[in-house]
């Protein structure tokens, strides 16, 4: 019996294992009773783990900050990690149905975590049975990790590594397909003077994120709607404040966005009003988001370009603030942008503090879990497989040579985080049975 028809004897199985681990409303909480991440995330991690035992797997339990699911025997180890805790639900109310009910309309699976990640989750566990119950030779041990705080600091993850065997390779059914192999290197930085000044200006929040509106407020706010008029800007004025407004987009796709922050500095120059940030801003960045008056023209021919986003800003009379998102071509080094920056920076007079950083990920193409995962899909979907590249961070930077593995297909809808959450069962049942022939071609 080949993996298909077994996979169809699992379908309801499946699918009803999806709803249930969606019911679990898995949202990070504070710790109680000893359980680091709250006792909704820990149920859903238990009934994970009571599943796979069940489905007699070795599984393990680690004080509720992860377990794991692990078949086959040898050496080596392959990875698959997964995560159980999912972002909340905002105004439930305006879900079409109720985000943690899991209820199936229009052969879709509706509800917080459907595809992010309990969807892929359980497609994988399944997978796993599926080349159970075919009796394939296993020369390696698979082993399905279940994270538990991913959407926040990641530090369940960082327990397993501190407390278990690293895998050799593997990959997370966290992103996209046909697979991610390069996640360009996370930096942000902050940039401050303690030059006083007579105005306020205030815009942006999370670092991630191109900030969509900037207020300012001052008596020469008169001055600025002209040059805001004549420059096409959006902006509204109240008073002694003005509100300019951007488009919001990740950082790591900052051109999809328009940065509030440097238009509003960029209008305050021309009204010939100065500090160090507003100066620094002007003058080497502008809109331009991959900073060239800073860097050149800096990239590789793997991830491409360096990106560079004024994130967010704070200035009063009391200090001058600015916060800066940066994400780094996986072929070059962080110490290099570090003082590529710190010597443009400190010609304004201002200082430097790194706030955060991430090592970027690359599995070359000639990797072989490349050349595999590669193998399954093109011959499952008949599609190009050529692998991508990406300014955001999936969970497969917890290990070296991992990589992103679907579950989104090329020209889906992204609905990860969105109101509506759903996979469709015919996506689900798609991805399961890729995870199955991966897990196959890599056990090998």
């Amino acid at each position: 019996m080949n993996l298909k028809n077994i996979l169809d004897i699992h379908r309801d199985s499946l699918i009803s294992s999806v709803q249930k681990l969606i019911q679990f409303k898995s949202v990070e909480g504070d710790p109680v009773d000893n359980l680091p991440f709250g006792k909704d995330v820990d149920d859903a991690l238990r009934y994970v783990l009571d599943l796979g035992n069940e489905m007699g797997f070795h599984t393990v339990y680690k004080d509720g900050y992860y377990g794991y699911i692990e078949m086959g025997s040898g050496e080596e180890l392959i990875g698959i990690l997964a995560h159980l805790d999912v972002v909340p639900a905002e105004e439930p109310d305006k879900w079409i149905f109720p985000p943690f009910e899991g209820k199936i309309y229009d052969n879709k699976i509706y509800g917080r975590g459907a595809m992010d990640d309990k969807g892929p989750l359980m497609a994988t566990l399944y997978a796993m049975k599926v080349v159970k119950d075919a009796n394939l030779p296993l020369n390696k041990r698979i082993r399905l990790i279940l994270g538990t705080n991913e959407e926040t600091n990641w530090k369940g993850i960082n327990k397993y590594i501190e407390n278990e065997e690293i895998p050799d390779y593997g990959f997370t059914p966290d992103s996209d397909f046909p697979l991610i192999n390069a996640e360009k290197g996370l930096l942000q930085i902050k940039l401050s003077s303690n030059k006083n000044t007579d105005f306020t200006l205030s815009g942006g929040g999370a670092l991630n994120s191109v900030p969509n509106e900037c207020v300012y407020s001052g008596e020469n706010s008169h001055l600025l709607a002209p040059i805001a008029d004549e420059l096409n800007y959006d902006f509204n004025q109240k008073n002694d404040d003005i509100i300019f407004f951007g488009k919001s987009a990740h950082s790591a796709r900052g051109w999809e966005g328009i940065n509030a922050i440097s238009r509003v500095a960029i209008v305050l120059s021309k009204a010939d009003i100065s500090t160090p940030i507003i100066d620094f801003i002007v003058n080497k960045v502008g809109e331009d988001i991959h900073a060239k008056n800073i860097f050149g023209d800096y990239y590789d021919d793997v991830s491409g370009k360096i990106t560079f986003n004024i994130a967010k800003v704070n200035i009063n009379k009391d200090i001058q603030e600015l916060f800066v998102d940066i994400r780094i071509p996986v072929l070059k080094k962080q110490d290099e942008v570090l003082a590529m920056i710190e010597k443009i920076v400190s010609s304004y007079g201002l200082k430097m503090e790194v706030l955060d950083s991430l090592p970027s990920l690359y599995v070359p193409l000639e990797h072989p879990l490349v050349n595999a995962l590669r193998e399954v899909y093109e011959a499952e979907t008949g599609q190009d497989s050529q692998p991508l590249s990406t300014g955001g961070a999936t969970y497969a930077r917890a290990f070296k040579n991992f990589v992103a593995f679907g579950p989104l297909f090329p020209g889906q809808e992204e609905m990860a985080h969105k109101r509506d959450e759903n996979i469709g069962i015919d996506h689900l049942m798609k991805c399961a049975l890729i995870y199955a022939k991966a897990i196959a071609k890599l056990s090998e």
